[in-house]
């Protein structure tokens, strides 16, 4: 019997355990709140809804388990996303315009790459010079009118189907585990983790250490800018306010995943259980009519519980 005490006692469950009961106790919990709640209407939207995050969430998820963060991925997202509107109505290819977006986002997170990377910058100093920056840029650009109008094909990336499920939530998964894969079978996903963990380490392994956090701010610009272009592609505008705060859900659905603030821990699989997790928790409020004020204190305090765990290593 004592034996049996000590067992269960040791038995402790994993980060992704805890989630998927977590996420299932939230399901069960408003599926009683509101009748709406687990209909096939409402979980396609909150598929819809959960692309733009996602999108982010990804490298972000490395970039913080390589040590750093980047604040900046709202206003990339806003201004890759004006950028394009801008170029298609200079009679610019929608395609060709999306091309630029990305160019914008790529050239925005080498920007924050250079400066973090090379010049041994803080990363949150930096991103936030470069949120501020941005988010002026872009009512300079077009004094904050929406850009809107675009041809019906572009639609099909925000608002299409495929085999009854949106392409912008299969195109989201697709992207996780194409990553999720990089990050467990390949030397990048290791030398990411090593720069977490011991970066002076790592660069003595003879791992090129600028390169590598460089090409992670690239990619972190480059997942902003295509999620300004689902947004765009969803929401049928861009608006001046695209993004803004998207940074703070992001970064909540990756500390709740289970990812290490301080760099060295965490997964891709764990991000996309938070990433579920917030989604889902912000339609059941929404659909008890809970004040959006309210729901920011909700959000707020998981994030305290998941951080609160973690201890500086």
């Amino acid at each position: 019997m004592n034996g049996i005490l000590r067992l269960t006692s040791a038995y402790k469950p994993s980060k992704s355990v805890v989630l998927l009961l977590l996420l299932v106790a939230v399901l069960v919990f408003f599926s009683f709140q509101s009748p709406y709640f687990l209909s096939v209407d409402n979980f396609m939207n909150v598929l819809n809804q959960m692309t733009e995050i996602g999108l982010i969430a990804i490298p972000m998820t490395l970039v913080i388990i390589s040590g750093a963060m980047d604040l900046s991925v709202g206003s990339i997202l806003g201004l890759s996303a004006l950028v394009m509107g801008m170029a298609y109505q200079s009679g610019m290819n929608i395609w060709f315009s999306i091309v630029v977006a990305l160019l914008v986002g790529v050239l925005s997170g080498a920007v924050n790459g250079y400066l973090i990377a090379r010049h041994r910058m803080q990363a949150i100093v930096v991103t936030i010079g470069m949120l501020v920056m941005l988010r002026g840029l872009i009512y300079v650009l077009n004094e904050g009118r929406p850009v809107s109008g675009y041809p019906d094909a572009f639609y099909f990336l925000g608002q299409g189907y495929v085999l009854g499920l949106p392409f912008n939530a299969l195109f989201l998964i697709v992207m996780f585990a194409l990553f999720m894969v990089i990050m467990k079978r390949t030397r990048f996903g290791r030398y990411v983790y090593g720069l977490g963990n011991s970066e002076e380490a790592v660069r003595y392994s003879g791992v090129p250490v600028v390169r590598l956090r460089f090409l992670l701010f690239v990619l972190s610009g480059f997942f902003s800018a295509l999620a300004g272009v689902f947004m765009v592609s969803r929401l049928a505008s861009a608006e001046a306010m695209s993004g803004t705060n998207i940074e703070l859900d992001v970064i909540t659905a990756i500390l709740i995943g289970g990812t290490h603030i301080f760099g060295g821990r965490g997964s891709l699989g764990g991000t996309f259980l938070g990433l579920l997790l917030i989604v889902f928790l912000r339609n059941g409020l929404n659909l008890m009519g809970v004040s959006v004020l309210y729901q920011a204190v909700i959000l707020g305090i998981l994030v305290l519980i998941a951080v609160g765990k973690q201890k500086e290593r």
